[in-house]
């Protein structure tokens, strides 16, 4: 789990994901089929167009973070969010592709209020997170077969 001091940075960055949290998720979108197209057939690409995904991850990462000590509580949308992943084939191979393109996005908005502490925090949230929807999709896949 995460230490008090990262939990303390991610909370304080709740206003800003607030403020900003579409603009960098789509910025993210747009960085990630631009770095890695190969993820792109995974997304409906109407639900970017329409701003629908980027909104959805945008309140997904907000509700992360505003619960970063209480993961239970956001454990119905994990396991929603999981079935779409195992439904086009989400591997855990594929989380450190969302991270860096997340990292980058956050940095592109951000500019330098994304400081070395925040984004160091953000990545040792993003690996827990990413860690909770792996297994989460371990299980899900597991009942598949």
């Amino acid at each position: 789990m995460l230490d008090e001091k990262t939990i303390s940075i991610m909370k304080s960055i709740v206003p800003i994901l607030q403020e900003k949290g579409t603009e960098i998720t789509t910025n993210f979108y747009e960085t990630m089929f631009k770095n890695n197209p190969e993820v792109k057939p995974m997304f409906d690409m109407s639900k970017q167009k329409s701003g629908e995904q980027p909104l959805a991850l945008a309140n997904a990462i907000l509700a992360s973070v505003k619960n970063i000590d209480n993961l239970d509580a956001i454990m119905p949308a994990v396991k929603s969010i999981a079935k779409k992943h195992v439904a086009v084939n989400v591997l855990p191979e594929q989380y450190p592709i969302v991270g860096k393109n997340l990292t980058i996005a956050i940095k592109n908005v951000l500019g330098d209020s994304a400081t070395d502490e925040i984004l160091e925090a953000f990545g040792k949230t993003y690996e827990v997170l990413s860690q909770v929807f792996i297994d989460v999709e371990k299980e899900i896949y597991n009942q598949k077969n």
